[in-house]
């Protein structure tokens, strides 16, 4: 970001407590940094993920955050304040900018991501028939899925937390192959053309190299994905994982994934393991 090197006024490593701000309302974020003299690491995880490897300096009472992936370029900046808060500015690219306001605080939380998502009243199970790839229409209720714990995983190929928590599963069934495990990917694309979005999700396919299905849901506008499996309260986050037992009730919506940037990544990856492992013990009821 410079060349300078000013003595920072503070080290902002810590916990902190954010809130973004944009013309639509505001929401909430919690900021993890690590400085060592005037270089600082990062990310914000929110309510649906996170901001992944953020990398920058702090340079007098100014701080700067950066990352680009190959697909998102993001920008935070901020002032440090007199009273020991920050406020700044953050940019996705060209065409969005909100401002956010933080102070340190050790015990902030989020809301649980357990409880964001979840079956209307009436339903307890999923129900859906979209096409893969190769145009073959999947259904939860094919036989293949039978008598089987499944994980529907609601993705879309261009969401970097997405990739994330692929790049967990496909991790989780080669060290834990089972018979009797089944995820499904349902993604949600940019592209309203058909043939673009196929060729997007066998890409994704390729390229983390899984060998469960991929379907084409539909587009990724939240409220159109939310019309696609009207059982569900709202499809608030890409990811979001649902657990499914043998006899074809969802037992546990995970809404967002804290990906391997953050301090939560391994106590989700505990209680993912733990979770799984017993919904593969219970017998069909």
């Amino acid at each position: 970001f410079t060349t300078l090197v000013k003595t920072p006024i503070m080290d902002v490593s810590g916990r902190w407590e954010v809130h973004f701000s944009d013309p639509n309302g505001t929401f909430d974020a919690i900021g993890e940094f690590q400085q060592e003299g005037n270089h600082l690491t990062g990310t914000f995880m929110t309510e649906t993920g996170d901001y992944r490897y953020l990398e920058g300096t702090v340079q007098a009472n100014k701080l700067y955050l950066s990352t680009f992936d190959g697909a998102h370029a993001f920008l935070f900046e901020a002032k440090i304040l007199e009273d020991s808060t920050m406020i700044g500015s953050f940019r996705s690219g060209k065409h969005y900018q909100v401002t956010w306001e933080a102070k340190r605080n050790e015990n902030f939380q989020l809301g649980d991501p357990l409880e964001l998502t979840y079956l209307k009243e009436g339903y307890d199970r999923l129900d859906f028939s979209f096409p893969n790839p190769e145009g073959k229409m999947v259904s939860i209720s094919d036989d293949r899925y039978k008598n089987k714990v499944k994980i529907v995983e609601i993705i879309g190929t261009w969401c970097p937390n997405c990739r994330d928590a692929t790049q967990f599963l496909t991790q989780y069934l080669k060290k834990n192959p089972s018979p009797d495990l089944e995820v499904i990917a349902l993604s949600y694309e940019k592209y309203r053309d058909k043939e673009k979005a196929m060729n997007a999700i066998s890409n994704y396919k390729s390229h983390f190299g899984f060998d469960y299905e991929i379907l084409l849901a539909g587009y990724y506008n939240k409220k159109e994905a939310a019309e696609s499996l009207p059982m569900l309260n709202q499809i608030l986050s890409y990811p979001t994982m649902i657990f499914i037992d043998r006899d074809d009730r969802v037992r546990r919506i995970h809404t967002g994934f804290s990906g391997p940037a953050t301090s939560q990544y391994e106590a989700f990856r505990t209680e993912f393991e733990t979770f799984v492992s017993q919904l593969l013990k219970e017998p069909n009821q």
